[in-house]
């Protein structure tokens, strides 16, 4: 009775021992930080005008200032959602908060009283584009001089081509010879058929557009340079809160110092 009683005590003690060099167990590792909710949402209407902004075949957004926006949105800590549409109906839908940002647009007195401007992200310009035939008749006439010769000349809905090209547009007189599309593409299809004698685009369009539809021998540059200036994102008044428009404007600020949008506009522009 005594040599079980001991060999049961040389167990329990035994076990004992065994269990106080046994590893402790690990603790649970602290669970990964959860990622961050983006601080806001964004809608950002886009009208087709490629380089700048396209859809891809496989759906997918693409274009320089498609890339420049995404950037800026990562750095203000916000989701977007590209909305399509025709730059008139963007615009509208601004001025109702319907859609939060345009890219790409110049600052005016009459898009000031609806939206607000970031500081601007690059420069723009437009030329006059005309059918190679008639490139030597229209080579040194100035815009007033083709409007004047009744010559029709193409735009794009609510594109604003600069102060010298905006009294024609619009003048009482001279308004009949401007053709509007609702899309840019519209104009080359109207050049090449003979609707209008001449259009007005942004180069670096221009040439991606003949370049897919094989018409760079058929259009040319006139060599009469519009407009040239700065554009901006452009935000809603009546959706975007004011502090997500100053982490946005500090992101263009910063990603202009530190080179970003200069490489970007290299990458397309060669």
């Amino acid at each position: 009775m005594r040599r079980w009683t001991f060999g049961v005590e040389w167990v329990l003690a035994a076990g004992l021992i065994a269990a106080c060099q046994q590893p402790a167990e690990p603790q649970a590792q602290a669970a990964a930080p959860a990622p961050q909710a983006p601080a806001c949402e964004l809608s950002v209407g886009w009208d087709p005008w490629e380089p700048y902004q396209f859809e891809d075949t496989g759906g997918a957004m693409r274009g320089l200032d498609v890339e420049i926006i995404s950037l800026l949105a990562d750095d203000a800590n916000c989701d977007l959602r590209f909305v399509r549409g025709s730059w008139q109906d963007l615009l509208g839908q601004v001025r109702s908060g319907a859609v939060d940002i345009l890219m790409a647009a110049t600052p005016t007195p009459e898009r000031q009283a609806f939206a607000a401007f970031s500081p601007p992200y690059r420069q723009e310009r437009f030329e006059l584009f005309v059918r190679v035939d008639d490139a030597a008749a229209m080579a040194d006439a100035t815009l007033a001089q083709l409007v004047g010769d009744g010559r029709r000349i193409g735009i794009t809905e609510g594109y604003y081509y600069g102060d010298s090209a905006t009294p024609l547009i619009l003048g009482e007189q001279t308004r009949a010879q401007f053709v509007a599309a609702p899309l840019v593409e519209l104009n080359y299809t109207r050049l090449i058929d003979g609707e209008i004698d001449a259009m007005l685009d942004d180069p670096v369009v221009a040439a991606a557009i003949m370049r897919r539809k094989g018409w760079d021998d058929r259009i040319v540059s006139s060599g009469l340079i519009v407009n040239s200036g700065d554009v901006a994102l452009m935000y809603s008044r009546a959706s975007v809160d004011p502090a997500v428009i100053e982490r946005l404007d500090r992101a263009v600020e910063a990603r202009k110092a530190d080179g970003s949008l200069a490489r970007l506009l290299a990458k397309y522009r060669g």
